[in-house]
């Protein structure tokens, strides 16, 4: 399970928007990979690379594409090419994440992740 972000750390990931345009779908993907590698604790140059990789690394990027395109309200075609991967390879990982809501403190923990992107993207959805 992913260890809750402290407050400390969303501050250096969230930042005080204020009436500035909304950020592009790369600096929303690029936010979702961060707080995924930091929620499970791995390198975030790790996430997106095209190589096989652990199962950590492998469920960081899911997180990072399910965050992206729920909490980002980004298209999956978008977030895919984001991550170097195909639209139904995201897809695949959307569902996978969706299916472990069922645990209440995995949904507790992603409400969190999710708060902290769509308080970045000011409520954009």
């Amino acid at each position: 399970m992913y260890g809750v972000i402290s407050s400390e750390t969303a501050t250096h990931h969230v930042a005080d928007r204020g009436a500035e345009p909304p950020p592009s779908a790369s600096v929303l993907c690029s936010l979702a990979v961060r707080l995924a590698a930091s929620a499970i604790g791995v390198p975030a140059s790790e996430i997106s690379l095209s190589r096989r990789s652990s199962r950590r690394v492998s469920a960081a990027r899911q997180l990072g594409i399910y965050l992206a395109h729920t909490a980002a309200g980004l298209p999956l075609v978008k977030v895919a090419e984001f991550f170097g991967r195909d639209r139904t390879t995201a897809a695949h990982a959307c569902r996978l994440i969706e299916d472990r809501r069922d645990d209440r403190g995995f949904d507790a923990e992603l409400n969190e992740l999710e708060d902290l992107l769509r308080t970045f993207c000011g409520g954009i959805r």
